[in-house]
């Protein structure tokens, strides 16, 4: 699952075949030192750590520390990525990287992108970063993308003090309807695939409650589907090369009902790309329900049906 490039990098879900990475890693001296020893000493363990502490929490969050690599050979140089600690009241930045690739502007391309996908992408206004007090390059790194340093505490289950950054967005408006509508944006706007765009479908697990219910409807029923089932196929379709390109789904008339900490949209949507080499264009009906999750709203169920 590809979630962002830069000039020189590629930012995706880690997958099956990056144990070797994920076991080099482990076993340096400036994670056991900065984070912790997990005690992985083997591939058999590494790939377990891999699919409980990497892949599933990308599935069942929607966040998480993704393999960073070389846009031009695929080398895995280290991870990146927006977690959610439990100690922390907002996502949090984190990062490591193989010591072999240190001093070459990666980490720092890498994180800068990170933050610039939490706010634009996720609609994350405010995000923060825990470090090991002795940790010094990555304060500073951290600093230089506009991080402030707020204090040194413990936090209760980590080993150790902690020194914590904050990094203050734009203050969203109070409005709900606004979030709402904001939430819808961004929705619809990670299918894009126009001009060259990288689709961002890694986002939407963070946007859907995870048993949120999904369904199409179409002459032959209604066809109901889990997240990951609608994530899936449609990163598939609109990947690099895939059969889905220049594709964009717009709304183009809504209307928001809001009681409380739940509410109800109705959509009319245009959406036109090439699909198999075919220029086609389309209409229908999208109906959100949405739940506020305490911080933020997420969807709840979603169903739609294309117009003939």
């Amino acid at each position: 699952m590809l979630v962002l490039t830069t000039a020189r990098l590629r930012l995706r879900w880690f997958a099956p075949g990056d144990e070797d990475y994920v076991l080099e890693q482990l076993q340096q001296d400036s994670w056991k030192l900065n984070i912790n020893d997990p005690g992985v000493r083997d591939l058999g363990a590494a790939r377990f750590w891999m699919d409980e502490k990497l892949i599933r929490p990308c599935w069942e969050k929607g966040l998480g520390l993704w393999a960073v690599e070389l846009l031009d050979d695929s080398t895995v140089l280290g991870m990146c990525g927006i977690l959610q600690r439990d100690y922390l009241p907002v996502p949090d930045i984190g990062y490591a990287f193989l010591p072999r690739f240190w001093g070459k502007g990666y980490a720092r391309e890498a994180a800068k992108a990170c933050l610039d996908y939490a706010r634009e992408v996720m609609g994350e206004p405010r995000l923060m970063a825990s470090t090991a007090p002795s940790n010094d390059a990555s304060g500073r790194l951290l600093e230089s993308l506009g991080l402030r340093y707020l204090e040194t505490t413990q936090f209760a289950g980590v080993e150790g003090l902690s020194k914590v950054y904050s990094m203050e967005g734009v203050p969203s408006s109070g409005d709900e309807d606004d979030h709402i509508a904001d939430l819808l944006r961004r929705f619809f706007a990670v299918f894009n695939n126009q001009d060259g765009r990288n689709p961002r479908l890694a986002a939407l697990p963070y946007m859907l409650a995870p048993q949120a219910v999904i369904s199409r409807a179409d002459d032959a029923g209604l066809h109901r589907m889990t997240v990951e089932e609608f994530v899936q196929p449609r990163a598939e379709l609109l990947r690099p090369g895939g059969r889905l390109a220049a594709f964009d789904e717009a709304i183009v008339e809504q209307r928001i009902d809001r009681h409380g900490r739940i509410a109800q949209a109705w959509l009319r949507y245009r959406k036109q790309g090439v699909l198999d080499g075919e220029a086609f264009e389309a209409e229908g009906i999208k109906t959100v329900q949405l739940l506020n999750t305490g911080r933020r709203w997420q969807i709840a169920a979603l169903a739609w049906e294309d117009l003939a």
